[in-house]
């Protein structure tokens, strides 16, 4: 009965990724009157949205159901985007990002709790979610891959006017994808037990990651060697790449690239770290992206930037397949996705804070900003000696 809720959640997760402007939403923002400072600051208050909502709505999600709470992400993502349609004035915006934080809060630990419990309880089910959240990923992807060039020929020069097709797409997108959440089973997770209260499930899950040592490691690192790809894609690539004198239609090009690479790299991630073995392939993973960002510093002219971006967007994230399978494996059904939203909640705080710094930073100088951004996720990795996690049975 569950075996096609996995497929269901890639439908999910490709439309809610079929975003036909994103590639080149800071050229519009810009030409609304914005600053890139201002622009950050709206990414900031949608993470920090999803910071203060990630414990409300992962205990919703272990009370109430899985696939109500993705029911309730896309609702949310799909009225921000309407809005948008109509939007001009930053107070605007700053609604936009409330409702689009919200959205992702709801569907951060529902989607992963929802695939873990769907797979069978078996000695494979660590292996099977490490391809599963790998194919949930790649189709978003490849979702990415498609809107960006379909985007960039309805964009064409970036003129405000021309966004608003391509936003309205967006829509009909999100609302493909509510028809097909309420069709999801919700899992059924020991019904025998009464379920634990908010509380409970808050102070068990804040437990297990303090005592935990492999959870606790991996919750580090999820946290500070955050490669930013979110802020490189929606603030800063596509000034990076116009300054650069690459064209707003090489912007989504390189997006739609870099996706179709994300989605090889992500559904394959796992056969890294056969190759590689685990601690190897996690130290290569996290480290990858800081040396990028200062590639992109050194680059010149209209194709190394573009090429860079493409590799960047590429690798960035081709961690996270294997992170949702070694953290769910630690986790208990009942609180899953509380905890994951626990962990969710610390890696938004900590992009909220650090996001508008190195927005900052791009507006004195882009270079700059990149080579501070790799040496932090490089001095992460060394700090945490990431190549020498705690081994997988680990007891509180």
């Amino acid at each position: 009965m569950l075996a096609g809720n996995i497929n269901k959640v890639i439908f999910i997760n490709f439309c809610q990724r079929f975003h036909l402007y994103v590639h080149a939403m800071a050229l519009l923002l810009l030409a609304r009157g914005l600053t890139l400072a201002q622009i950050s600051l709206i990414e900031s208050i949608m993470i920090f949205t999803i910071f203060l909502m990630e414990i409300p709505t992962g205990v919703l999600a272990d009370r109430l159901g899985r696939k109500w709470s993705i029911v309730c992400s896309t609702i949310l993502l799909m009225c921000a985007e309407f809005i948008f349609i109509f939007a001009r004035d930053y107070h605007w915006y700053v609604i936009i990002a409330l409702l689009t934080g919200t959205g992702f809060a709801f569907a951060s630990g529902a989607v992963e709790a929802l695939v873990y419990d769907s797979l069978p309880d078996d000695d494979q089910r660590e292996d099977n979610m490490k391809r599963s959240m790998g194919r949930v990923n790649s189709w978003g992807q490849i979702a990415f891959v498609i809107s960006p060039i379909i985007g960039a020929l309805i964009i064409g020069d970036a003129h405000p006017a021309r966004f608003i097709p391509a936003i309205a797409l967006t829509v009909v997108a999100l609302l493909i994808g509510l028809l097909v959440c309420l069709t999801l089973k919700e899992p059924g997770i020991d019904t025998s037990e009464k379920k634990p209260g908010s509380f409970a499930l808050l102070r068990d899950g804040a437990a297990l990651v303090r005592n935990n040592r492999r959870l606790r490691r991996l919750t580090l690192l999820a946290i500070f060697s955050a490669p930013f790809t979110a802020a490189l894609i929606t603030t800063l690539a596509a000034p990076y790449l116009t300054l650069n004198d690459a064209s707003p239609f090489m912007a989504g090009v390189a997006l739609s690239v870099g996706s179709m690479l994300a989605a090889i790299t992500q559904r394959y991630a796992y056969k890294v770290e056969a190759w590689l073995g685990q601690g190897r392939a996690i130290a290569l993973l996290i480290i990858l992206p800081g040396l990028m960002y200062w590639l992109l510093a050194l680059a010149a002219g209209p194709l190394a930037p573009v090429l860079i971006v493409i590799l960047m967007y590429g690798s960035n994230d081709m961690k996270a397949p294997l992170f949702s399978a070694y953290q769910n494996a630690l986790i208990e059904g009942k609180n899953r996705a509380t905890v994951l939203s626990l962990i969710n909640m610390f890696v938004s705080l900590y992009l909220a804070l650090m996001a508008p710094l190195y927005a900052r930073m791009a507006e004195v100088s882009l270079d700059g900003a990149f080579v501070v951004m790799g040496a932090v996720i490089i001095a992460v990795a060394l700090l945490l000696r990431v190549h020498r996690l705690p081994p997988a049975p680990e007891s509180a």
